[in-house]
């Protein structure tokens, strides 16, 4: 009778035996559960969405549910993504789109007036609809990005508030990734576009980004034109839109069918909601932001 030496046992081929119990070689024991592909496939999407980076939720007017047949439904929805340099009113515009929308109320805007002018910082009270934490609030700067929502007659938008310091340019990215469409904000105040716009400003920046990630369509805001620099002063206007749109081009947008330019004042709401008067601008007859 032959001897069956032990290593011949475990070199043995058993799984050919009926009832026999696998041998798995090492690769195939470190095979994933179903359960754990679906786990890892997940946190996959959401990084690739972008999700990964900081959102804050803004609390707004508390809205009664939409019931299921609700003509509310049947809107299209869109993401809007606020994008450009360091102070050029993001939050602010942000900010007064909720208030002119009805999303923020009488009483919460006082109360945020008060706290801005606590801190020496008047003009920074729309900010603070959209940038809700204390960090952001004394600084003046958006870290995180903010997240809302408002509607017209025909859309239902969620804005995106995102950062525009350069040292928190991954947390725009993360907003931008999630945007449909993009409000890039300029601001028309002396020496402030061209801070933004030169070497080392995230206006350029923050376009390259935009289109990368998928942003097909932008509006151009020309912000502060009530500024005592510009004072509605359409060759600042011009100004800017003859720097901007070339560059625009070469970044892969078509000027004539994905973007649009228009002047606006974030702080006190002109031309977003409701057209411009023509006693304050009398060279601009085209629509406001609401409309485009």
């Amino acid at each position: 009778m032959a001897t069956l030496n032990p290593s011949d046992l475990v070199e043995a081929d058993w799984s050919q035996e009926d009832g026999a119990v696998p041998m798995h070689t090492e690769s195939e024991a470190l095979t994933p559960l179903p359960e754990d592909v679906k786990e890892i496939e997940a946190v996959v999407q959401s990084l690739d969405l972008g999700t990964k980076g900081k959102v804050k939720e803004v609390p707004l007017v508390e809205e009664p549910e939409p019931e299921e047949d609700n003509e509310e439904n049947k809107k299209r929805h869109l993401n809007v993504v606020f994008i450009g340099h360091v102070d050029a009113g993001k939050s602010t515009t942000g900010g007064q789109i909720l208030f002119l929308s009805g999303q923020v109320d009488d009483r919460t805007i006082q109360k945020y007036e008060k706290e801005a002018k606590d801190k020496s910082r008047e003009s920074w009270y729309m900010a603070y609809i959209m940038d809700t934490n204390e960090e952001e609030r004394v600084k003046g700067k958006t870290v995180e990005v903010g997240r809302a929502h408002f509607e017209t007659d025909n859309t239902r938008f969620t804005i995106l508030d995102a950062p525009g310091h350069k040292s928190y340019v991954p947390n725009m990215i993360s907003g931008a990734s999630q945007a449909d469409i993009g409000v890039l904000v300029i601001s028309a105040r002396k020496g402030e576009f061209e801070t933004g716009y030169e070497k080392g400003g995230q206006t350029r920046e923050h376009v390259l980004l935009a289109k990368t990630l998928g942003v097909a369509k932008l509006v151009v805001v020309i912000n502060k034109m009530d500024d005592p620099t510009v004072n509605w002063n359409k060759s600042r206007y011009d100004e800017i839109e003859s720097k901007m749109a070339p560059f625009l081009k070469t970044s892969g947008y078509n000027i004539k069918k994905d973007v649009h330019f228009l002047p606006i004042s974030g702080l006190v709401g002109s031309n977003i909601k409701d057209r411009l008067d023509t006693k304050i601008c009398s060279w601009w007859d085209g629509p406001c932001l609401f409309e485009v």
